[in-house]
């Protein structure tokens, strides 16, 4: 009977990031040209060459475009979820004494939520809705007054909803 080793890859691969979002990458050093998975720019290996890293086996490029994307994320986002909400080190909640209104004990959302939007557009140009919703939630703002909200500031003009895709964001002041 023949016996089966596992032969360990041993291909070279390049790790660079994108030159137009800054995304890393990896691609095989025998390849012409590799498309960026998240904005699509198309790249030529020979171009890449000079900046890129060079690593030993698909594993070890995996780890390491992980490790470097890692290191580039925003200090929020290198917990180990993206929905471990982002605001616990950027964006932090504003202490109740600020929201409240008047004496008594009133919540003031709207404050809250102002503060809120200007906190996320400094993180984000660009941002969904479910990123309101997580934040809202770090703000401590029920989800019955943020629909309310929402609305309340599209109609304001202070945040604009970018067609279909469900994004926003919020208009550059002048």
């Amino acid at each position: 009977m023949e016996d089966v080793a596992i032969k360990k890859d041993e291909t070279p691969y390049l790790i660079f990031a994108c030159r137009k979002c800054r995304e890393f990458s990896y691609v095989k050093t025998t390849q012409k040209s590799k498309k960026c998975l998240r904005c699509g720019r198309s790249h030529q290996v020979s171009n890449i060459l000079k900046e890129a890293e060079v690593v030993f086996g698909m594993t070890e490029a995996v780890n390491t475009v992980k490790r470097k994307q890692n290191e580039f994320a925003l200090p929020e986002f290198r917990s180990g979820s993206d929905f471990v909400v982002a605001t616990h080190k950027v964006a932090k909640p504003i202490n109740s004494t600020d929201t409240l209104k008047n004496n008594s004990q009133e919540i003031d959302y709207k404050f809250t939520f102002n503060k809120m939007l200007i906190d996320l557009s400094r993180i984000f140009k660009r941002f969904p809705s479910y990123m309101l919703e997580i934040m809202a939630e770090d703000y401590k703002i029920p989800t019955i007054e943020l629909k309310t909200l929402i609305r309340s500031a599209e109609k304001s003009g202070m945040l604009i909803k970018n067609g279909d895709d469900d994004m926003y964001y919020m208009p550059k002041k002048k």
